[in-house]
């Protein structure tokens, strides 16, 4: 049976790419944006509201567009997520339908 020699190489090679995976995950986490619901709704700063949010906001009702999700509706009308929620308790923000109306107040 031959002597067996371990390959540093590859050894050093191995740690090299699990802290290369390790720091790809951290960067993939930090700069993945995810809506808490805890925006500034228009208090103490500028507002992210859209023009198009405003104008529904107007009408008073959204109207869903291919794409849309519930935390993006809130961010475009400047109202937090529960809100919406509350407002359209029938509402599965999972499956928001092309065309659905979303009452805004």
């Amino acid at each position: 049976m031959p002597d067996y020699k371990p390959n540093h190489l590859v050894r050093v090679f191995a740690v090299l790419a699990l802290i290369a995976a390790l720091i790809l995950v951290v960067v993939v986490i930090l700069t993945t944006s995810g809506d808490s619901g805890g925006g500034d709704n228009g208090k103490g700063g500028k507002s992210n509201v859209s023009k198009v949010g405003r104008q529904a906001v107007r009408k008073g009702v959204w109207i869903v567009h291919s794409g849309d999700t519930l935390g993006e509706i809130s961010l475009k009308t400047g109202i937090d997520q529960s809100t919406l929620l509350q407002l359209n308790p029938d509402l599965d923000p999972q499956a928001l339908l092309e065309g659905q109306r979303i009452a805004l107040r």
